[in-house]
């Protein structure tokens, strides 16, 4: 798996727009980051819990097609443990729980600049069929 091409191709579309990046893939794992901005805040002044989980979502969602399938979100349990208030950056990091037939499970933990945990996600992936393997679609 070429994974430079990976993160390429997922650093485009919602991803872009929302301000995130994909800064590192290997296998079973991926990393990102959101430079956060005015426009990421909700009216009690925190970073808004839709953002945190389209983070945890995406750097999930990469480390499972990073072992060379698609796949869709079937779940996602996210639990807030604190306010992302007076933060310059997020960051998602997914490590692989379980690679089963159809599905895996992904853990997800996102923390600021300083390295606070802000949440962590547990993520499930339905592996798409009938597509081809990732590679052939870079």
């Amino acid at each position: 798996m070429d994974f430079e091409r990976l993160k390429e191709a997922r650093n485009k579309g919602f991803i872009r727009e929302i301000g995130l990046n994909i800064t590192e893939i290997r296998e079973g794992y991926a990393k990102g980051e959101i430079m956060l901005q005015p426009m990421h805040g909700n009216p009690i002044g925190s970073v808004h819990g839709g953002l945190i989980y389209s983070l945890a979502d995406t750097v999930g969602g990469t480390a499972a097609t990073s072992r060379g399938r698609f796949v869709t979100t079937v779940t996602g349990n996210i639990n807030y443990l604190r306010p992302a208030m007076g933060c310059e950056k997020l960051v998602g990091e997914s490590n692989e729980v379980k690679i089963g037939r159809n599905m895996c499970v992904y853990d997800v933990m996102i923390t600021n600049e300083t390295g606070t945990e802000i949440a962590r996600a547990t993520m499930t992936y339905y592996y798409l069929q009938n597509m081809p393997p990732v590679e052939n679609a870079l």
